[in-house]
């Protein structure tokens, strides 16, 4: 799985047209005038050369500023099991992985007994799909996203498609955050939060589905009866940012919650982590509040 992750990361992303078969609800965000937490700044890097003209009176020296190209930002990935699946000793439901110019992050129902198991066989089959369609010299992109996700879905169903093994497996929510020339396009399904920076700083949106979280495995129950909610079945929320407006755009799974329990100093850290894309210092102050007092009950996932 790993080595298909590596070998997109670097890629550049290319369009392909293929139609949508599936509604979709397309919110557009403005930039917000809430309070900073952090004060952001974009690096870009200059370089000097010197030019030394000597004459018989005089040397002048001349400097010359080039702007070199920006760096593609480093995407930072954080996926680390909640303090109560710890005590329980239960595997952690999140995923999160990069392809491309995708950050995807899968977070599994708490009530399923292996819901790691779908947000796993979804990651790898996603990143197989990637694949195929980079060897044709295309991409996943908006167009085809619907048709890719219900094929993953189909495939899934070819190993297990008994209701009890879709409940305890299959059930989980996605998140997806595509990077283009001009936005940021965040496909969500189910519950978890979108990580916003802009001039002002870092905010977290989140995205709550109340009791009933929204799992897309829901479309493809044939058995309505056994479906509290979403009998008609359920469809990617679609939110867009504009570059001229936001710096960067992530995703993270519903355990991001649990920071709002952390002190302010360690509160500030975690933003000044999220802003220089440092993932391990991250995952060490998770492991830390853990530790310490058990701060993130939940599983948490971050691809920023």
């Amino acid at each position: 799985m790993e080595s298909i992750l590596e070998n997109f990361r670097s890629s550049k992303n290319s369009s392909v047209e293929e139609d949508k078969t599936e509604v979709v609800t397309t919110t557009t965000v403005n930039n917000e005038g809430t309070d900073a937490v952090s004060n952001v700044a974009e690096n870009t890097e200059t370089t000097v050369s010197e030019n030394v003209t000597a004459t018989e009176l005089e040397t002048v020296e001349t400097e010359t500023f080039e702007p070199k190209e920006q760096s593609k930002r480093k995407i930072i990935r954080v996926c680390k099991v909640g303090s109560d699946h710890n005590f329980a000793n239960m595997n952690n439901h999140d995923f999160a992985f990069n392809l491309l110019n995708m950050k995807v992050v899968t977070d599994g129902c708490g009530s399923g007994k292996h819901s790691e198991v779908g947000t796993r066989l979804f990651g790898q089959l996603f990143a197989r799909k990637s694949k195929e369609y980079f060897d044709k010299g295309e991409s996943i992109c908006e167009e085809n996203f619907i048709n890719v996700v219900n094929s993953i879905f189909e495939k899934m169903l070819e190993l297990c498609n008994d209701t009890s093994f879709i409940f305890q497996n299959y059930c989980f929510t996605i998140l997806v955050c595509f990077e283009f020339e001009d936005e940021f396009v965040v496909y969500s399904c189910g519950d978890g939060y979108i990580i916003k920076e802009n001039e002002e700083g870092i905010f977290f949106d989140e995205l709550d589905d109340g009791e009933y979280p929204c799992y897309y495995i829901y479309n493809f129950i044939t058995d309505k009866s056994v479906l509290k909610e979403y009998k008609e079945g359920v469809n990617f929320k679609v939110t867009r940012f504009s570059k001229s407006e936001y710096i960067n755009i992530g995703v993270a799974s519903d355990g991001l919650r649990y920071s709002e329990n952390l002190l302010d100093v360690e509160k500030n850290k975690l933003v000044k982590f999220l802003h220089e894309g440092k993932g391990p210092q991250i995952e060490v102050l998770i492991n830390r509040n853990n530790r310490k007092n058990e701060m993130f009950h939940d599983d948490i996932s971050i691809c920023f």
